[in-house]
């Protein structure tokens, strides 16, 4: 397939990470469709602020060579990068409102979104439009299962960091994490009649409930190693599952090593491998 990426990079900066922090909800007017889906302030201002240089840089690739017109457009980042990119692509395909971003989208042959590890973004979670003409594009944020980027609202924030300073439960007890759940229904395992009810002791970790939603078709990446062993490369097999934000809410992802961006692009060669080769998850 021939595409035109056009990638933003995450936070890198002291500046950058303040951006990250200016969380609260504003409107996203002459911006989305939807004025009342009220979306992080800081990334909505660094995408409002990314229209102009990135349609000058458009036009430019157009003007180089016509022929990219019939290119696909992948908007796409890791972190906070992923978040601006998301905006972008929201507001590439918003109908009612107009820029000098969102007039090139007919320029080319789809537009696509694809990012890695992002934050929560807007109040309902956003997605692409109904429409026939964007049936096939994609939107999609990958998340790798324990990254905790994907959760990063503020009350989410304290209460993971309020988790990590916690004293360890006594001998008989242990702290419970809810468990992600797919947002596709598969038939559950019958118990035994014969197998013992086992009463847990289990201290369970009550996750707060959230401000701001993630955005596009959520994909959790799961492997079988623990975060120092992915880290390191030991990784082999990759499971992509589907959920969506409600089940996504649930969750506690905590571990900082899964939100590096190379563990994703690992991941993700190791996909595109699969695919191609037709292997399937062991």
């Amino acid at each position: 397939m021939n595409c035109v990426v056009f990638a933003i990079r995450g936070s890198q900066t002291f500046l950058d990470w303040a951006v990250n922090l200016n969380s609260a909800p504003v409107s996203p007017s002459d911006f989305l469709d939807d004025p009342g889906n009220l979306c992080h302030s800081g990334f909505l201002y660094v995408a409002r602020k990314m229209i102009k240089p990135v349609a000058q840089r458009l036009r430019s690739l157009l003007e180089e060579d016509p022929n990219r017109s019939t290119c696909s457009l992948v908007m796409t980042g890791h972190s906070a990068g992923g978040a601006v990119a998301s905006l972008l692509y929201a507001h590439m395909l918003a109908q009612n409102t107009r820029s000098e971003l969102n007039i090139l989208t007919g320029c080319f042959k789809r537009i696509h979104c694809i990012t890695f590890g992002t934050p929560p973004i807007s109040l309902l979670p956003l997605t692409k439009p109904t429409t026939p003409r964007y049936k096939k594009s994609l939107f999609l944020s990958f998340i790798n299962e324990g990254d905790p980027v994907p959760r990063a609202d503020k009350a989410y924030v304290r209460s993971l960091l309020h988790l990590y300073a916690s004293p360890a439960p006594g001998e008989n007890g242990a702290v419970t994490l809810p468990a992600l759940k797919l947002c596709k229904g598969r038939p559950k395992p019958k118990r035994s009649a014969s197998a013992p009810v086992v009463q847990s002791k289990d201290w369970i970790w009550e996750v707060p409930p959230g401000t701001l939603s993630n955005a596009g078709r959520l994909v959790v990446l799961r492997g079988k190693g623990k975060g120092v062993e992915v880290a390191a490369g030991a990784e082999e097999d990759v499971k992509a599952d589907i959920t969506c934000d409600q089940e996504l809410r649930g969750v506690v992802f905590g571990d900082p090593v899964m939100h590096m961006m190379k563990i994703y692009a690992r991941r993700m060669e190791v996909l595109a491998t699969r695919a191609v080769t037709g292997r399937a998850w062991d």
